[in-house]
């Protein structure tokens, strides 16, 4: 998620205690406090499309996707390198091959890893990391969605393949291209969870690692049933979506911290018992605050729902601005602040205290430069993020940047 250069003159960042405009009592260093639960409907997809769809195309496992690779992450240059944290240092870094650490018409946000998915943290034989990318203005396709699945077997040599995102129509004959910012994922069982878009009424979209779809036309630019067969936009891999979580309340709104929230980030937090689905908001606004949810996930991987209506088991409200990420690990919250012109902030929070890494001259301005979304991998120990701009952004703005996938101890974060 971009962060706007208005809120620039709000960010001169001192140790632990930034003062909010408007908010004069509100600091970063402030404790989670309780607020109003939200709840989310499920709309599952039916069926009968999703069996029509599959009958209909070749239906592979994520497994053959990662290991049929289409291009290789490289090492970082020296601008990617001066995008990773300060305190605490990454451990693992890798980033993307030119076309996609330059383009603008796409832009990473949420991250997933098979550390979530299943018990041995691998999927299969595989051990995958999942990239969540959102179409920009300059695609044309604002929002349309797609994942870049990194087969992560040898660290020193990773690659993936991308799949679009796309929603079944109601018999199963097409589909067209899912919208969501992306700018968070969860991946348990065959379920891969991610936030959809602000300002609509969808939460959250569901796809299934059960569905994935062999395109039979990968020279159209189009997507759905084409005269050569069924496409997506010439990508050889489609997953589709197997329902979607809308807000109870109705339209969500990223004006008010006090109506219905927009979800902006998520991650899967495997320490509870059941496993959950925590998600954040993210307010350019720094008068307003971000609020945090936890919701329960029942059977079939899927959120527990009553009668079809998902109640949240916890909500709380952070004085953190600008939250593009949110991870929960044993009673506590992390969350990730990002800034236009400096390195982010990672806070650790708790309803009795808020504390971040320092470093420098004891600014907590030490996270990620242009940091999205987080997720743990309880099988590593690792905690992974990545961070947004493109070269070609970075460049534009006179910055020293670029795109990384990296992770850190999640024992090496402030306690």
């Amino acid at each position: 998620m971009r962060t706007p250069k208005v809120i620039l003159l709000a960010l001169a960042v001192a140790a632990g205690a930034l003062a909010l405009p408007g908010t004069a009592s509100a600091a970063y260093s402030d404790p989670l406090t309780t607020t109003a639960k939200q709840s989310l409907v499920w709309h599952a997809t039916p069926a009968a499309a999703l069996t029509a769809l599959d009958g209909a195309l070749p239906n592979v496992s994520l497994n053959t996707v990662v290991n049929d690779p289409s291009y290789d992450m490289t090492g970082c240059t020296a601008a990617e390198k001066a995008s990773l944290p300060k305190a605490p240092v990454a451990t693992k870094s890798m980033c993307w091959d030119a076309d996609r650490a330059g383009t603008t018409t796409w832009s990473p946000q949420g991250i997933t890893t098979s550390g979530d998915a299943d018990d041995d943290g691998k999927w299969g034989d595989d051990k995958i990391i999942l990239s969540g990318w959102h179409g920009t203005d300059a695609l044309g396709r604002y929002n349309d969605a797609r994942i870049q699945a990194i087969n992560y077997n040898d660290p020193a040599s990773p690659s993936y393949r991308m799949l679009y995102l796309a929603v079944p129509n109601s018999t199963g004959t097409s589909f067209s291209a899912a919208q969501a910012h992306m700018g968070g994922m969860a991946w348990y069982g065959d379920k891969i969870y991610v936030t959809a878009e602000g300002s609509t009424s969808t939460a959250i979209r569901v796809f299934s690692t059960k569905h994935i779809l062999q395109m039979t036309d990968t020279t159209s630019n189009s997507i759905g049933r084409t005269s050569g067969g069924y496409a997506a936009y010439t990508y050889k891999y489609a997953m589709m979506q197997v329902g979607y979580y809308t807000y109870a309340g109705g339209t969500c709104t990223m004006e008010s911290d006090t109506a219905v929230p927009c979800f902006s980030s998520m991650s899967l937090d495997r320490s509870t018992t059941p496993a959950t689905v925590v998600t954040t908001e993210y307010f350019s606004d720094q008068s307003l605050h971000g609020r945090l949810y936890r919701y329960p996930i029942g059977t079939d991987y899927l959120l527990s729902a009553s009668s079809g209506t998902v109640a949240a088991t916890e909500a709380l409200r952070s004085s953190v601005g600008n939250m593009q990420g949110v991870l929960s690990n044993n009673g506590k919250y992390y969350v990730a602040h990002s800034s236009a012109t400096i390195n982010g902030q990672l806070w650790t929070q708790t309803t009795a205290k808020s504390s971040s890494a320092t470093c420098g001259t004891g600014t907590t301005a030490c996270w990620a430069v242009h940091p999205e979304a987080l997720t743990y991998d309880w099988s590593t120990g690792l905690v992974w993020s990545q961070s947004e701009w493109s070269t070609a952004d970075c460049t534009a703005k006179s910055q020293v940047c670029g795109r990384a996938v990296f992770a850190v101890p999640l024992s090496s974060l402030a306690s």
